[in-house]
């Protein structure tokens, strides 16, 4: 390590200082009793269910638990017990609370400042409401200086409740998630018209420290978006103008159009609109999908004859019997909704990345609005400090040297950004392509004969560019189809071309597919689909990059000059890789032995999950696993494999099947391992246990597979690391104007140390140059280290690994083995989304649906990179 580079860090943490108290933990249920149906209907839950939203459920949680308290207090002729609250469920004090109050319906109706929401459910249920405070008996107190109890999640959740009241409790911030908290008084209208954003901040509590425990607060700024509380009318016009402005009915609407809509719409949370009542009713309807025909319903015109936009598609509420078609305009969208991520991407409202300067900034002014250290907080006996020890709001990183890295001759690497140029230098292994295919499908161009040509203008220079890298080319066709209609049908009748190509049998024989489209809906789950069943590598670019590629190589063409474009060497590097080839390598330090020279075994794992709707629909979980088992130890291959949704821990036989299978390859061309390192992804918080059994699984599969080709006194050393993203601790370094701007670190930066989670060995280490915003710098939680490697070690290797990329010509945030396993799940994910689009309902058994749909019974895709 260059002694010489040790930043000085500045953290987003604060520690808390704890008195000695007993604390009672509580639970809290609210409900309102019907008296005809005798159903309680519970209102300290958060779910859609019930009237109201977030935030007026957490204020009249609050006004209800202050009407408890009044009774406590009557009744024990005491003082007002102090309290932290959660707006919902959990309640702690100072002393344990034992009460059920009723509130009669008409007294009920009384109470002062709860929101309409509440009082119309009253009204309309003409019910009492009962409240009750009981001791949580599962835990019911603890000691909050009793360090035993800090290894408790529960410890967490009530030191981020305590330290919440004030903000909670003035209506500054709501608590919108687990952890995360929006400032409802900086609401921004966005550009879209029926979106705005609010400013908030993700506040957690954990426990640091290697020489002993400390308990501190993190903060860090989040942006959040909600839908606005409009019509779903004025929605609609806002986001898709062109294709409503008038006031015909859209019947026949595109295939890209009905995805948006139903993006936009889809289990959206609505009030609805009665006639009779001539006002918006709170009860919440959930759009669950469109009907652009409803106007033709004889039975929706009579039921809704004064509707003013006859043109709209209806929304379809509701499932099963209960499903009926409303008029958008009769549809309000619940406040406080947010909007999901696939939305923000499609219409391109994902939140601006913040820089370093402009984040801390924010993160101050969210210490300031919290109001930390108000009364509560003192009666609790729970203290925010900045210095805790050592002044941990600061702390010395290590910055290592730089990874060699080489294409078939080395190349320099900027000591500053770690990133490198390759130039003209070829690939350390340039790939084959015997036949290579560029189609184009222009499913909404208006300009079909300039777009066909802009795409063999970039299918002649990525040729060139391929042959200046060492790929070898052989014969070359150009397919193309115009339109949206049959898309699909067209890009199956390309692939039933290639697989009656003469050689296609010939396992030696590599054909390659460039396929250029624009947004036409499903046609890239369409295209791996069709890859994953012909066994043909193939590369999906947009329409609009091929035009950008174009432009930009004519542009610097001028005069004659030699025109480069980053776009287009980045298309070159993945079909190298797609192809079986090797872009560079990134040499492991010597000091902990180099691939080459030592046999060593990595694996890479990762789970995605379907979301809540895909859930529902019972979408599986899909494993992603990776490994470096082909010819070059510095390639990762690897396959994925469908389970039970929401499982995160792997299932022992896939484990035992996947590893089985490559470390017999890896053993082919390097021997049986001598070191085996697993990199584990999107492990939570106090599942590292399930990591390690993992761990220990792998293990057993390679020595057993070892002690089968009879190596008897075979025993590998294991180093096993979990990867962690899903974290808000950030890192500044200091510089600009008198080196006291925030700066994001420089790559190759690591931190260890006094912010570690207690009790476990973690280093945060930082390999990339963020191109924008503030750098997230992953966490590396070593679970297993026979070899006893130092932190320094580590990061060195970490650092090496995350420059196996091969795509780009810099590190990436997480190793290599992790990103193709992230990758290959969300192949995995689409894979079932294309076959459930062209099969319909799936029947199959998950093990029997990844033999379909996996690689590793293909010829060719089973030993390249596919992702």
């Amino acid at each position: 390590m260059n002694q010489n580079q040790t930043p000085r860090l500045t953290i987003n943490i604060f520690g808390l200082e704890l008195e000695n108290r007993t604390i009672f933990r509580h639970v809290i249920q609210i409900k309102l009793l019907d008296p005809k149906t005798k159903k309680d209907y519970i209102l300290t839950t958060m779910s859609a269910r019930g009237r109201g939203n977030r935030a007026s459920k957490q204020g009249d949680n609050f006004i209800l638990l202050g009407k408890l308290i009044d009774k406590w207090v009557e009744k024990t002729e005491g003082k007002r017990p102090i309290f932290a609250y959660d707006g919902a469920q959990t309640l702690f004090a100072l002393e344990g609370i034992s009460l059920l109050l009723t509130i009669p319906n008409e007294e009920a109706m009384e109470i002062a400042n709860i929101s309409h929401f509440l009082k119309d459910s009253i009204q309309f249920l003409n019910g009492d409401l009962e409240i009750s405070c009981e001791p949580d008996l599962d835990k019911p107190s603890f000691r909050q200086t009793e360090i035993n109890e800090w290894s408790d999640p529960r410890f967490y959740g009530y030191l981020d409740i305590v330290t919440s009241q004030s903000a909670i409790r003035s209506g500054r911030y709501l608590s919108q998630s687990k952890g995360l908290y929006v400032n409802t008084q900086h609401m921004e209208k966005l550009r879209v018209g029926w979106a705005v954003a609010a400013k908030g901040v993700h506040k957690g509590c954990r426990v640091v420290g290697t020489q002993g425990p400390l308990p501190i607060l993190e903060l860090d700024p989040q942006s959040t978006q909600y839908y606005a509380p409009i019509l779903l009318n004025e929605m609609l016009l806002y986001a898709f103008p062109r294709e409503f402005q008038s006031n015909r009915p859209l019947t026949n609407p595109n295939q890209r159009l009905q995805r948006g809509v139903k993006l936009l719409l889809k289990d959206l949370k609505c009030n609805p609109y009665y006639e009779d009542k001539g006002s918006f009713a709170t009860n919440t309807i959930i759009i669950s999908d469109i009907d652009y025909n409803a106007h033709r319903d004889q039975e929706y015109r009579d039921r809704y004859p004064k509707i003013q936009f006859p043109h709209l598609p209806a929304a379809v509420c509701g499932m099963g019997p209960r499903r009926r078609l409303m008029p958008l305009e009769y549809l309000r969208v619940l406040p406080f909704q947010s909007i999901d991520r696939r939305v923000l991407e499609e219409f391109e409202l994902t939140p601006r990345a913040n820089a370093p300067e402009e984040r801390w900034k924010t993160l101050q002014s969210h210490f300031d609005e919290f109001g930390f250290n108000d009364e509560v907080m003192q009666a609790f006996g729970v203290e925010i400090c900045n210095d805790p020890f050592n002044n941990v709001s600061e702390i010395d990183g290590a910055r290592i040297d730089k990874p060699s890295i080489a294409y078939a001759d080395p190349v320099h690497v900027d000591d500053e950004k770690r990133d490198w140029k390759a130039q003209d230098k070829k690939f350390v292994a340039p790939a084959k392509i015997d036949y290579l295919l560029f189609v184009l499908v222009a499913g909404y161009t208006r300009d079909f004969k300039g777009d066909t040509m802009a795409t063999e203008y970039v299918a002649r220079a990525f040729m060139q560019r391929c042959r200046e890298k060492g790929i070898s080319l052989g014969n070359f066709d150009f397919y193309s189809h115009q339109g949206e209609r049959d898309s699909e049908n067209f890009l199956t009748s390309v692939f039933k071309r290639l697989v009656t190509h003469p050689k296609y049998h010939d396992s030696n024989f590599t054909p390659f597919v460039v396929f250029v489209s624009d947004d036409v809906p499903n046609i890239h789950e369409c295209l791996k689909f069709e890859e994953r069943m012909s066994d043909i590598p193939t590369q999906h670019i947009l329409l609009k990059n091929v035009r950008k590629i174009r432009d930009n190589i004519v542009r610097k063409s001028a005069g004659g000059r030699r025109a480069y474009d980053l776009t287009l060497d980045n298309i070159v590097m993945k079909a190298n890789v797609k192809c079986g080839g090797l872009n560079y390598t990134a040499d492991i330090p010597q000091d902990i032995a180099c691939w080459r020279d030592v046999s060593t075994f990595v694996m890479g794992m990762d789970v995605a999950h379907p979301d809540k709707a895909a859930s529902r629909e019972g979408n599986p979980s899909t494993v992603g696993l990776s490994c470096n088992s082909a010819d070059n130890p510095y390639t990762f291959i690897g396959d994925f494999h469908y389970t039970d949704p929401r499982q995160e821990t792997i299932q022992d036989e896939i484990l035992r099947r996947f590893t089985d299978h490559s470390v017999r390859n890896f053993a082919e061309f390097r021997g049986f391992p001598k070191k085996i390192i697993i990199f584990r992804d999107g492990v939570s918080s106090g599942e590292e246990n399930a990591a390690f059994k993992e761990v220990g699984i792998i293990e057993n599969t390679i020595v057993s597979a070892a002690n089968s080709m009879g190596l008897c006194d075979y025993s590998p050393k294991v180093l096993a690391i979990v990867v962690k993203k899903r974290h808000h601790t950030r890192f500044y370094a200091k510089g600009g104007y008198r080196g006291t701007q925030p700066m994001n670190p420089m790559p190759d930066t690591s931190v260890g140390g006094d912010i570690a989670e207690y009790g476990k060995r973690q280093i945060f280490i930082q390999a990339f140059r963020p191109v924008q915003g503030t750098a997230k710098v992953p966490s590396f939680l070593i679970i297993r280290d026979d070899e006893r490697v130092s932190d320094d070690h580590i990061s060195k290797l970490v650092c090496a690994v995350c420059s196996l990329h091969q795509l780009v010509n810099s590190p990436t945030s997480i190793p290599t083995p992790v990103y193709v396993a992230h990758e290959l799940a969300k192949r995995g994910t689409g894979l079932f989304k294309a076959y459930r689009f062209k099969r319909g309902d799936i029947r199959d058994d998950w093990h029997t649906l990844t033999n379909q749909l996996s690689y590793s019974t293909l010829d060719r895709l089973s030993k390249v990179r596919v992702v």
